[in-house]
């Protein structure tokens, strides 16, 4: 985790070297919060691009944990269900999620009696279609598929017990809070706040977390020279991530 009270202190004290000032904690929560999520959803897509350049062989060998740097990034986040929360409407015949922190998919499982997991493939609608009419290739508790139909699943073929299913998936954040009292008009860093919320993101994101901020923060200010610093240190590490 990233210390929320760290990355604060350092916002300001950006702001505070190029004259621009203070930020307000409610902003920085808001800005921190948007920060995160849009560092997350690009982890995605510059897994995606390493992958593909390795797969065609653009990149050295040299550069072969990188893929697995940025995984390791985004399952920070990774959870799995349970049956109180992936639950089957016998109607529907649908398995769906009741919480609220759903954020991407990474994949469905069935669990047998000792709890050991076979992989639940998700299928498109059309190959759906030719497994089930399929005299060979029909879903069985070995290979088993599903459809999915928005944020809910209908798996083939039907789960009966001792067997269960389990979804596993990348959460959201929890929203940063920087927390604090004020004191004659100041605002105090408050640690013991039960509201305190650090980052979640690992360690080696701190320096592109710090950037975001500033970008947000140069926008709610109006202020070019906070807006081009944070633009150029973001595309300098976008450089060398390339």
């Amino acid at each position: 985790m990233i210390s929320i009270n760290q990355v604060y202190n350092t916002v300001l004290m950006l702001l505070e070297k190029n004259s621009q000032g203070m930020i307000e904690p409610t902003k920085f929560n808001l800005f921190s919060d948007l920060a995160q999520n849009d560092i997350l959803e690009n982890l995605f897509f510059e897994y995606n691009n390493w992958l593909g350049k390795l797969n065609k062989r653009l990149s050295g060998a040299g550069n072969a944990d990188i893929p697995a740097n940025i995984l390791e990034q985004i399952e920070v986040f990774s959870e799995y269900t349970t049956n109180a929360n992936f639950t089957y409407n016998a109607i529907t015949n649908l398995y769906s999620y009741s919480g609220n922190d759903f954020y991407r998919l990474i994949g469905l499982s069935l669990l047998n009696a000792q709890s050991k997991k076979t992989d639940i493939e998700i299928v498109s609608k059309s190959e759906l279609n030719l497994s089930i009419n399929s005299s060979v290739n029909t879903p069985t508790i070995t290979f088993p598929i599903a459809e999915q139909i928005g944020t809910s699943f209908r798996i083939y073929p039907k789960i009966v017990a001792p067997y269960a299913a389990e979804m596993t998936y990348i959460r959201k954040p929890r929203n940063p809070k920087w927390t604090y009292i004020n004191v004659n008009g100041n605002s105090i860093y408050n640690p013991s706040a039960s509201d305190k919320q650090d980052f979640e993101l690992l360690p080696s994101l701190y320096s592109k977390l710090v950037m975001k901020i500033l970008l947000y923060c140069g926008l709610s200010i109006r202020e070019n020279e906070v807006l081009q610093v944070a633009n150029m240190e973001e595309q300098k590490e976008n450089q060398q991530q390339s």
